[in-house]
């Protein structure tokens, strides 16, 4: 090897660097997506109001679980684009510079997730706890039915309580917990519009919202509700006969367990490479060093 000649070994650390940064450059492309899917797609719209940070009606809207989530992802997302940037340059060009900012940022990102890691492991047993009373409050104060959206002398829902609805239709559940969520709705007028003086009493006001029954094989739709169809639940939501009986929390949790081997898989060997770049890094940046010290003397 000559004067400043790059070993063999080294020639192999570069290209890894190289490959494992294109491959941060890809993520960070793929999170931007995702993380703008979150804040634009149909579905996350209805979920937003579903999941505020704060269910206060007195405290202004601001902004929901999901919507933090979008923007942490497209953070990441932005992140890693920068990491991969300075990665490829640093380990294709030999810039010092860009090599220290690179070990530092990776360095950086892995404090951060393995701090996130401890913190979801020590809430998650609390989060059950602090967030289903909230989602409950939720609907005692805010829960007002579908029905206003067919007859125009009704007032509007409120974007919390269409969103209850098109949560309860899609996921097919029905509350947080169950049904008996609904009975300190406050704001909910349950009476119902198909009674007539043939029917008895007792099915003047419903006990259980529409959105709660079955309505037919309908497909998902997170951008309206079949109103056409609400006349069908009508009975199901008066005596319970047929009913959801899974609240939307566990549906919620269920979706996210199915997901979680993989995103436990996927942060893993995330981790595994961003400890390898940054030992990696470490090694071009003493041998610059070397480099550096060989030719002063």
């Amino acid at each position: 090897m000559g004067h400043g000649g790059m070993s063999c070994g080294m020639k192999t650390v570069r290209l890894i660097m190289v490959l494992f940064n294109v491959v941060f450059f890809l993520i960070g492309v793929a999170l931007l997506a995702l993380g703008i899917y979150v804040m634009v797609d149909p579905k996350f719209q209805k979920l937003k109001e579903f999941l505020p940070l704060s269910t206060d009606p007195g405290i202004a809207k601001g902004l929901s679980y999901l919507e933090v989530i979008g923007i942490a992802i497209i953070v990441l997302g932005s992140v890693l684009l920068v990491v991969g940037f300075l990665g490829c340059c640093g380990a294709m060009k030999q810039v010092k510079l860009f090599l220290i900012c690179y070990g530092l940022i990776v360095a950086l990102i892995i404090i951060v997730e393995v701090a996130i890691t401890i913190y979801f492991v020590v809430f998650q047993a609390n989060f059950k706890i602090q967030f289903v009373p909230k989602l409950q409050q939720s609907i005692k104060n805010t829960y007002e039915g579908p029905l206003a959206l067919i007859y125009e002398e009704m007032p509007k829902p409120s974007p919390i309580s269409l969103a209850w609805d098109f949560i309860m239709y899609n996921f097919q559940c029905c509350g947080v917990e169950g049904k008996l969520d609904f009975y300190g709705a406050t704001n909910w007028n349950r009476t119902n519009p198909w009674w007539s003086p043939l029917l008895p009493p007792t099915m003047k006001e419903f006990v259980y919202p529409l959105t709660c029954c079955p309505m037919g094989s309908l497909k998902q739709n997170w951008n309206d509700l079949p109103l056409d169809r609400l006349q069908q639940a009508a009975n199901c939501a008066l005596n319970g006969i047929n009913i959801y009986e899974t609240g939307c929390y566990n549906k919620l949790v269920d979706l996210l367990n199915s997901t979680r081997t993989w995103v436990i898989a996927a942060a893993v060997v995330v981790l595994v490479i961003e400890l390898l770049t940054f030992i990696f890094t470490m090694a071009l940046c003493c041998r610059e060093r070397k480099d550096t010290i060989y030719y002063s003397s």
